[in-house]
């Protein structure tokens, strides 16, 4: 949507430096201490390997515990649920490497994690500011034609019927049709156009548009949420709660990948009566599963973002969103 306004995102103007910055301001105190500890505590495993195994199990283990415990927490909900999720598949693969002496694979693998989820986070924050931005367009105030004069009153003491004054460079504070006045309006946020619509008596207005050159007399016919504007915000915003089609392929696939894996690991114990490959093949499975289920992270992150929830929309709900004429 910030494309069809005509704004960029500031961070992303700035370039990845501005964009990692804003990362590390959008996690709370408690994501980066965990992130922080298992960063660190794998660059510790890694230079104590080989020289002291019994210091590098403790730090890997109480790192693990510490860094994954959201994540144990969402796999025992998964496992009351009988469901095979992305944490559960990570439980499993973490606990498999730890119970092997990987304490460095599993620190990785959790970080690898923990990063995923603070990009969805970002993705998520950034739909959130641009939906915002959205809503910001609509003035918070409105000039109406009442008693004989004109009067400044809030936005929401607009009601149906009433006659707004609309002058030069302001922005419409509901959807109406045009009685007075000749002008241009700039509707690229609700229609998309490139070019200024030009507006005279008979024409239709939309709230969060902005009149360009000329006053006009506008008659209110629609408010709120059901001005095109309001239809467009709900759209989207019923489109940022439903799940993508690629994001239950993908929970379904990780699904399928970890149990063929394990049982691939039972018919490993059975043929080779070797714990240890039995435990790399479970540690392969459960990672699998991860990745599996960042397809379904990044599919989250980008539905989060307005102009991904617009695509996302089904024809019907385009065209009920869409003002009439557009």
């Amino acid at each position: 949507m910030a494309g069809e306004s005509g704004t960029v995102d500031a961070s992303e103007a700035r370039g990845p430096r501005a964009a990692g910055a804003e990362a590390l301001a959008a996690l709370g105190d408690w994501d980066r201490a965990r992130i922080a500890v298992v960063a660190v505590a794998a660059g510790a495993v890694g230079l104590l390997h080989g020289e002291s195994a019994t210091g590098a199990g403790a730090i890997g283990v109480a790192a693990t515990l510490f860094g994954g415990s959201g994540v144990f927490k969402h796999a025992l909900a998964s496992l009351r649920e009988r469901r095979m999720t992305m944490e559960l598949s990570m439980t499993i693969a973490l606990l498999a490497a730890l119970s092997i002496g990987e304490f460095l694979t599993a620190l990785v693998i959790l970080l690898f994690v923990l990063v995923a989820e603070v990009l969805e986070n970002l993705t998520v924050r950034r739909g959130r500011r641009a939906i915002k931005v959205l809503l910001d367009q609509v003035p918070p105030g409105a000039l109406v034609f009442r008693d004989g004069r004109e009067q400044e009153i809030d936005a929401g003491q607009v009601r149906l019927g009433d006659v707004l004054v609309v002058r030069p460079g302001a922005r419409f504070p509901a959807d109406g049709v045009v009685i007075g006045g000749h002008s241009f309006a700039d509707q690229s946020p609700i229609t998309g156009e490139s070019l200024p619509a030009e507006k005279v008596p008979g024409a239709e207005v939309f709230a969060g548009t902005l009149n360009q050159s000329g006053a006009l007399r506008v008659r209110v016919e629609r408010l709120g949420a059901d001005t095109a504007f309001g239809r467009i915000i709900e759209a989207v915003e019923r489109a940022e709660k439903s799940r993508a089609p690629i994001q239950r392929i993908a929970d379904r696939l990780s699904g399928y990948i970890v149990y063929f894996a394990l049982g691939c690991a039972a018919l490993t114990l059975v043929m080779t009566r070797d714990a240890r490959a039995t435990i790399s093949v479970i540690l392969i499975a459960g990672a699998c599963g991860v990745a599996t289920g960042n397809i379904g992270v990044s599919s989250s992150a980008m539905r989060h973002c307005s102009p991904f929830a617009w695509m996302r929309l089904s024809a019907s709900e385009r065209k009920a969103s869409r003002p009439s004429g557009a």
